[in-house]
């Protein structure tokens, strides 16, 4: 059963000090009151028992807790509480929420079955205001998609589709940061130094690994990993463990250079890629101004947005200005620099990019350095040739660190020096290091063998782990984005049906209330950016035989209003799966007579099956349609005020 109010009763909430009842039993009613006497505190008590905050109450001057400040009547007593008490169609649902002095919220009901209902209610439209008529249609093509996404249920729906693109973009990432052909070229170096031959598959290593015991000549074929640790068990001489961890040490030098060596290359590169993307951005004068500009822009937006101010005036020159043709104007602006936006984020993202790759090579280092055999005093000019090469990494990330919109420049590329020749010289000396040690114990021809075959065989295990994460990854990588292009095809699919459907309705409902007007055809269709990303919806229509968008630059405000009010209604039509009642506070203030007439004759047939709370100051509008309400089954109430009672709440006087 879709949940209707039986019963209504608000204590000290705005301009409502003592208690006012509406006992509806899941009618519909027309309440009329002057400005002034506590009419859209009918509308904020709905607002604040759904949505826990009252929008238009939130700003720095009445306080930033959600609008709470201003809820409680002035004039109540600290005693007394502010409350709600609602009764609905399903009585187990009727619940009641109160506010103190010290603006602790309390709640009463049965509390699993309200969480259900309220959990529910949480993405459905139940209360519109005068002032968010429009705020759908001159919203930036990007918000109206976020709005249409959140209350169709499609933002989970979105939230995966970034997350499918957000991972297929790190693992790209993170395979380009791990350069892989060059951690898997150090390790064939090693093995190369030792077995006399490449070994990309585990026959070819076999073969090699057989080819160096043959000398030996043990009983044991090499067909196996298992095998070659048996050889090595065999082959073992305990007294010569401390030349072994020597030459572990050495091949680890040349494992960690010949690697970070091939990593620098790339890392200066991509910070030169990195570097120009960034001065061209900052060598246009006119680019540059025009970031700062997005920011201001931006920034205006939300103070419009946030209603910080109330009245028709530029924030910035305190000028007299529309602030929905400024909202509209600052939308058009910021979707003109989109281009840069994309640009400036294409470039923080290379920066993220080249910071994780600095971190990857720091942890290369800075294992390298801590192992205790690298600190005696014989290996004191390698210790300081690698120092030398993190200090690299320090001076690129010290850079990475520079915002784009300070004075300061990043540093050219071509100043970062890298010693290569000292760096090989590292390597070389560590080979021949090792050569000599292993050479060196001749009187035992066991020993070179055993060396050579556990350095090889530790250098082909991390060749085959990096690969198989290599293979992991890419695989991922595919997946991810096989995932995200069929995904963005199936949400296309299903947001174009629903788009289509929708627009249907908010047309429907436009045309009803604008009948022979040169407007029509009115249709929500989803834009794409250059890479065929979703990135926003545009409303598009008919005027005068001509297919427009941007409806702000050629209709009317009450033409605006109407459009706002008629997408209001289709999204209540569509989405509003557990409730079926909605509050209208002076949503009419702008139409003329026959518009309003027009107006309320769709509520009465269209929505017949909902109740509708409809407030209005409108005398005029309210004597011409009481009469035919209630002849539909509607109740009447006029609201008053008094200093000394507050809002009253009464049958109404006034009839058609």
């Amino acid at each position: 059963m879709k949940t209707k109010i039986r019963s209504l009763k608000i204590k000290g909430i705005r301009g409502i000090r003592e208690s006012i009842s509406l006992n509806l039993n899941n009618r519909s009613v027309l309440i009329y009151g002057d400005n002034g006497t506590g009419k859209s505190s009918l509308a904020d008590a709905f607002e604040w028992l759904y949505y826990d905050q009252v929008q238009h109450l939130s700003n720095e001057e009445i306080g930033r807790k959600k609008g709470k400040d201003a809820l409680r009547n002035t004039f109540l007593d600290d005693t007394e509480e502010s409350s709600i008490e609602i009764g609905y169609s399903d009585k187990k649902t009727d619940y009641t929420k109160t506010i103190d002095h010290d603006l602790s919220v309390h709640s009463s009901g049965e509390s699993n079955i309200y969480d259900e209902y309220f959990k529910k209610s949480q993405s459905e439209n139940l209360v519109l205001r005068y002032r968010d008529l429009v705020s759908f249609i001159i919203a930036g093509k990007k918000d109206k998609l976020d709005t249409l996404q959140d209350i169709i249920g499609f933002s989970e729906v979105g939230n995966l589709r970034d997350l499918l693109k957000k991972n297929a973009n790190r693992i790209k990432r993170t395979i380009n940061n791990e350069n892989f052909n060059n951690k898997k070229g150090a390790q064939q170096s090693i093995i190369l130094q030792n077995l006399r031959s490449n070994a990309y598959t585990p026959a070819q290593f076999f073969k090699a690994a057989n080819e160096l015991i043959a000398p030996l000549t043990l009983k044991i074929k090499i067909n196996s990993f298992e095998d070659i640790k048996d050889v090595l068990q065999l082959i073992k001489t305990n007294d010569d463990q401390k030349i072994i961890e020597e030459i572990s040490l050495q091949t680890k030098i040349i494992e960690a250079l010949s690697e970070t060596e091939g990593n620098i290359a790339k890392l200066l590169n991509d910070y030169t890629t990195y570097f120009n993307a960034y001065i061209e951005i900052r060598k246009d004068p006119e680019k540059f101004s025009k970031l700062k500009l997005l920011h201001l822009l931006n920034e205006g937006l939300t103070v419009l947005e946030d209603d910080v101010m109330k009245e028709d005036f530029c924030p910035l020159c305190l000028q007299k200005k529309n602030k929905l043709k400024l909202i509209e104007e600052l939308n058009e602006r910021i979707g003109e620099l989109e281009d840069l936006r994309n640009e400036k984020a294409a470039l923080e993202e290379q920066n993220e990019g080249l910071k994780e790759f600095l971190r990857s090579n720091e942890v290369t280092i800075d294992n390298l350095l801590k192992d205790n055999y690298f600190k005696a005093n014989e290996h004191i000019e390698s210790v300081k040739k690698i120092q030398e090469i993190k200090s690299i990494f320090n001076v690129v990330l010290t850079e990475l660190k520079k915002e784009l919109l300070t004075k300061e420049q990043i540093l050219d590329p071509g100043k970062i020096s890298f010693d290569k020749k000292g760096a090989a010289a590292i390597i070389s000396a560590a080979k021949k290091r090792a050569k000599e040690l292993t050479e060196g114990q001749k009187k035992d021809i066991k020993f070179p063998i055993y060396s050579n075959l556990l350095q090889a065989d530790l250098a082909y295990k991390e060749y085959r782990k990096i690969e198989r994460h290599e293979d992991i990854l890419t695989k991922q990588q595919i997946t991810f984005e096989n995932l995200f292009t069929d995904f963005i095809r199936r949400q296309e699919d299903a947001l174009n049906i629903f788009l289509n459907i929708f627009s249907k309705d908010i047309n429907d409902y436009y045309t009803s209330m604008n009948p022979d007007e040169k407007v029509g055809e009115i249709k929500l269709v989803p834009l794409k950016d250059k890479n065929d990303d979703l990135v926003g919806i545009t409303i598009e229509y008919v005027f005068f035989e001509e297919v427009r968008t941007q409806p702000i630059a050629l209709l009317s405000e009450s033409h605006i209003n109407c459009l706002g009010l008629s997408f209001f209604l289709a999204s209540v039509k569509a989405f509003n799966r557990e409730n079926h009642f909605f509050v209208l506070d002076d949503v009419i203030s702008s139409f003329d007579r026959s518009h309003r007439g027009r107006f309320a004759k769709l509520l009465a047939d269209a929505f017949s099956d909902y109740q509708i709370i409809l407030l209005t100051h409108e005398k005029d509008f309210f004597e011409g349609i009481s009469g035919e309400l209630k002849s539909k089954g509607w109740e009447t109430r006029q609201i008053s005020w008094t200093a000394e009672k507050g809002t009253n709440l009464e049958e109404a006087a006034l009839t058609a």
